[in-house]
């Protein structure tokens, strides 16, 4: 885990896995002399089940099968292997190894044995005082936390939780929260740039569409203030809860293992539904459907762009949607979720004690009573998310320290039950897991239940394929590039040794290269030296306005196998910095790939790509310097699977700075959001050789 934070980073979640649903067993670590492994059954159902009992907030030790009581769906079942787990953590970096490919990842991340961290950094609703006070106690937590064995992975609101990256390296985490202390957005003077829509909801709620344009003032609860914060406010907490609503999701179809979600964050209003608020989509007036041609074919639709009734219709859609969202329910049905997927959240506070909610700053400040009110529910619906899905709220405290080790300890050590269902149907249906403790005074926290396998597929579902033949050689090694991207970096580097020549692309965050003062350019230092340590000369350039990356050129003396790059980034008084390893491609008949992004236009510039990351509205194009004459070339789109897709990928072979080159073109508009290879076939002779790049399409 890699991935540079900064301000456009959102959201921390840590999660330690433990058990959930039926799970293939992997060797237990311990098995008492009087237990035995559970043998085999054809039709049943092996349930595996993370269970921790405690005795005044400590783990009881020594417990045997005799000691649970396990019920599903009320019915009693028999325990036939119990297994104590505890995970010493491992200070040393050197210790902790990052999985090499996609399928080691998910291997890891699926293993019971192995615990499962993601930091999700709640960025919206935390102030800069949260975030500078919870970096320290974050990464000791962390080091407490993490054995060798143990991955983590890093979300924002930002982030797809499908392309969620797990790893096991804190060194480069640190380091970013130590650079960018300030990530928290909370009373923040301005509008988050990652978010378009807070702009649209600015433009158009500000002030009234009539003559003399008042500012447009909305009473919350009894406050005055300007609506089009009130409507990003609300916003703002519909991403925050949808990215909640999404990670449980996903966690669930990645892991048959408790999860446990650690949530730094100030805590949430819970918007209720507000009748009042819809109505005032009124000021605007009706938009009606326009009526139009196109191609020569009639269409109604509203086509009226950003102004006129196009813009009152987006702008009245948005008020509406946010008016109509209840919070407090949707976190009820998140608690239900996370227990169906055995998910636990551990929610941090690191504003410490709160006497109220507003910022004196704030001119038009609530009541007393409201304000009070407001902090009380942010507060409670912490509390109740952890409560209700066995995690530990940690809030109303200035030591975090004290507060992050009471965590530590409750994740440290627990058991894995295993039992076989008495229920042999396979009916996809969910089944309710109670544990309970013989000892006395014990108390026990434990899995909820699991869903039953279906052999039938639910009336409406497409039937599964038969399995397709595995993916060529180099397919997953490829994907594997895109599962170490660092998500949220600010800056990203990307290498090729070409034959005397070191190219090295850097390229800025999207996001960060349209705000200032990175807009305006910046310039790039790139520092090498080879793997006897001797220094290449420095290489400098500069990104254009409007531009986010370069391609740098270095001369190499001597073939190098392996250069580590520093690569230094300045625009006005700010600076980002990156460290990467570059190693020499095997000899064959191309050598290593370098990366361009434009728009679909052929005419459109090339800009050098670092991050893997491309809109929908751009083309890739690939370079691969030839080694010599080839006579077989051809290059197709494969999908997620390894599959061939009917996207054609033009190939063609130009010169390159004095250099051939073969290079490969594809135009993105025809696909979907998702993750991409592209397959290059080269050969000369009897000699033939696959090489694979993938990407990432978003929206």
């Amino acid at each position: 885990m890699t991935r540079t934070l900064g301000r456009a980073a959102l959201a921390v979640a840590i999660v330690g896995g433990l058990g959930r649903g039926p799970a293939v067993r992997s060797a237990p670590q311990q098995t008492p002399p009087s237990q035995r492994p559970p043998i085999f059954r054809g039709e049943s159902v092996l349930v595996t089940v993370d269970a921790y009992p405690q005795r005044d907030g400590r783990i009881v030790e020594g417990l045997t099968a005799a000691d649970f009581q396990v019920l599903e769906d009320g019915k009693p079942q028999t325990v036939e292997n119990v297994e104590f787990v505890r995970v010493e953590p491992s200070l040393s970096e050197s210790l902790r190894r990052d999985p090499n490919s996609l399928n080691e990842m998910n291997a890891l991340v699926a293993d019971p044995h192995i615990r499962v961290f993601v930091a999700l950094l709640d960025q919206l609703h935390v102030s800069i005082a949260g975030a500078h006070a919870s970096r320290r106690p974050l990464i000791d937590a962390l080091n407490r936390l993490l054995g060798p064995n143990d991955v983590f992975a890093v979300m924002t609101q930002n982030t797809d939780p499908r392309m969620l990256t797990f790893g096991r390296r804190l060194l480069s985490i640190e380091e970013q929260l130590a650079s960018y202390w300030d990530w928290g957005e909370k009373n923040r003077i301005g509008l988050d740039v990652t978010d378009p829509m807070e702009q649209q909801l600015k433009d158009c709620f500000e002030f009234k569409p009539i003559d003399k344009r008042p500012p447009w003032i909305f009473i919350d609860n009894g406050q005055g203030g300007l609506l089009y914060e009130l409507l990003i406010d609300r916003r703002r907490e519909d991403r925050t809860l949808t990215a909640l609503e999404r990670l449980v999701d996903r966690l669930a179809g990645m892991r048959e293992a408790r999860t446990v979600a650690l949530l730094i964050t100030e805590g949430w209003r819970l918007f209720p539904e507000d009748r009042q608020l819809a109505d005032e989509s009124r000021v605007y007036g009706a938009t009606l459907p326009l009526v139009g041609s196109a191609s020569g074919t009639l269409v109604v639709g509203d086509r009226g762009g950003v102004t006129g009734q196009g813009f009152a219709k987006i702008c009245n859609d948005e008020l509406i949607r946010l008016a109509s969202i209840n919070d407090a329910r949707r976190l009820q049905d998140l608690i239900t979720r996370a227990n169906r997927a055995n998910v636990s959240f551990y929610p941090v506070n690191p504003q410490g004690l709160q006497t109220g909610d507003t910022p004196i700053s704030v001119t038009n400040q609530p009541s007393s009573l409201e304000d009070s009110t407001r902090l009380r529910n942010r507060l409670d619906g912490l509390r109740t998310l952890a409560d209700n899905t066995d995690g530990i709220a940690i809030v109303n405290t200035n030591d975090l320290g004290a507060g992050m080790k009471r965590i530590v300890d409750d994740v440290s050590a627990y058991y894995l039950l295993g039992y076989y269902s008495t229920n042999p149907a396979h009916d996809g249906r969910f089944r309710r897991i109670d544990v309970k403790m013989k000892p006395p005074n014990v108390n026990v926290r434990a899995r909820r239940g699991y869903f039953a396998p279906n052999d039938k597929p639910v009336p409406g579902t497409i039937v599964a394929p038969p399995a397709r033949p595995a993916p060529p050689k180099g397919f997953e090694d490829a994907l594997g590039e895109l599962s170490r991207l660092r998500p949220g970096a600010d800056l990203f580097i990307r290498g090729a040794l070409v034959g005397d020549t070191l190219q090295v692309a850097v390229e800025i965050a999207s996001a960060r290269s349209t705000v200032m003062p990175w807009s305006n350019g910046a310039d790039v230092r790139v520092v090498a030296a080879g793997a006897d340590g001797l220094a290449l000369p420095p290489a400098t350039a500069h990104m254009d306005a409007n531009t986010r990356g370069v391609l740098v050129s270095i001369p190499m003396t001597g073939t190098h196998t392996a250069v580590r790059v520093v690569t230094r980034v300045s625009a006005g008084r700010e600076s980002l910095e990156d460290t990467a390893e570059i190693r020499r491609a095997a000899d064959s008949l191309v050598g290593a790939p370098v990366l361009y992004r434009g728009r679909p236009a052929a005419t459109s510039p090339l800009r050098p790509v670092a991050d893997l990351d491309y809109w929908r509205t751009e083309r890739v194009h690939v370079e691969w310097a030839l080694t010599g004459e080839i006579d077989q070339r051809s290059a197709r789109l494969l999908g997620r699977t390894g599959q061939p897709l009917a996207v054609p990928v033009s190939v063609t072979e130009r010169e390159t700075d004095g250099r051939r080159v073969m290079a490969a073109d594809l135009n993105l508009a025809p696909l979907s959001p998702g993750q991409y290879v592209i397959e290059l076939t080269v050969g000369r002779g009897a000699t033939t050789e696959l090489r694979f790049v993938a990407f990432r399409v978003l929206q």
